[in-house]
């Protein structure tokens, strides 16, 4: 991996994550008392980033070597299951400490509710946010055994096939609608799709036969609207609207990293604090997800009525003073 290739992931994930936690902050202040609104967001930002979740699929894809079975289980156990595990027993614990305050501490809370929970959201209440470590795990190590190596004969044809084979079944579950079919198996099935045009197209994606129709595929988005689907979802409204969203987000992910690229070498010093906030972008992600669930219960517990402004302000604010201590105390979750 080049330095030039680090400096522009970096920089996206940065962005990314920004993005993120800003819009769960938003989400998280609706519910303190205060009665819950739309986020700021969408009020004056139109959603550019509609594809922000497939993109870190398809960021995984961009870099994956096949390996042994051996070698890809140890590696990616010790990148996303160790953190999932620790930050889901954290989660479990704010999630219990709430339990009490609300006076809510019952069986069917405690045991019950989050193994439910779990079972079929893929990850621990009060830190939603790791579905996406236990999903991605999964789709790398299906991803290890039935994507083509790249000199095989038939590469880009093996390819586009598992992406559409990949993408049909997670249509097909998601159009269930069905509350008792698991999520993770649907956003893990369209999971794939996106790790696998990254994989098959991480050569390529910097050509202009390639950027070209992206930029204007992704103008024509802009215009027309943001076909974006919420993947941690069992459900789907629209089937158009996911048909079309897997086109509308890869010509959103190049044209993206397309202007991460220009942005890392040409313009630096816009670049490197988003670039920094990306290199510890796993410790942010495994821990903003508590920060934004703990601070409406703990607003509750002191008996305060604060607006949503105020509310998110809080949010944010905690954001900046834990975090940063968090990626000075645990660099080995932000390699």
């Amino acid at each position: 991996m080049t330095k030039e290739r680090i400096s522009y992931i970096d920089l996206g994930s940065g962005i990314m994550i920004l993005w993120m936690i800003l819009g769960h902050a938003c989400m998280a202040a609706g519910f303190t008392g205060t009665p819950a609104r739309e986020s700021w967001i969408s009020d004056y930002v139109p959603n550019f980033l509609f594809f922000f979740m497939p993109w870190f699929f398809y960021k995984s894809g961009q870099f994956f070597n096949k390996k042994n079975r051996k070698d890809s289980w140890s590696k990616d156990w010790r990148k996303l299951i160790q953190p999932f595990l620790v930050w889901s027993a954290i989660g479990y614990i704010s999630y219990l400490i709430s339990l009490v305050v609300y006076d809510n501490f019952t069986f069917r809370n405690v045991i019950y509710l989050v193994v439910r929970h779990f079972v079929l959201g893929g990850s621990i209440d009060l830190n939603h946010p790791l579905w996406f470590l236990l999903t991605l795990f999964g789709v790398r190590q299906i991803a290890n055994i039935i994507l083509p190596y790249e000199n095989d004969k038939y590469y880009l044809q093996k390819n586009i096939l598992i992406t559409l084979v990949a993408y049909s079944i997670g249509l097909e579950l998601y159009c269930l609608n069905c509350r008792f079919v698991p999520i993770w198996i649907a956003n893990g099935s369209t999971g794939l799709a996106y790790f696998t045009l990254g994989y098959c197209l991480q050569k390529h994606e910097v050509k202009w036969w390639l950027l070209v129709p992206c930029l204007l595929g992704y103008i024509t988005c802009c215009i027309l609207g943001f076909p974006g689907i919420d993947m941690h979802s069992n459900s789907c409204e629209n089937v158009v609207r996911y048909v079309v969203s897997l086109p509308a987000s890869f010509v959103g992910i190049v044209t993206f990293n397309f202007t991460c690229r220009l942005v890392s070498k040409y313009l630096t010093y816009i670049s490197l604090p988003f670039e920094n906030i990306g290199k510890y972008a796993m410790i942010i992600y495994v821990s903003h997800g508590i920060i934004f669930g703990s601070i409406p219960w703990i607003i509750d517990s002191l008996h305060y009525t604060i607006s949503y402004t105020c509310a998110l302000w809080v949010i944010l604010g905690t954001y900046v003073i834990i975090i940063p201590l968090l990626c000075i105390l645990s660099p080995k979750f932000s390699k």
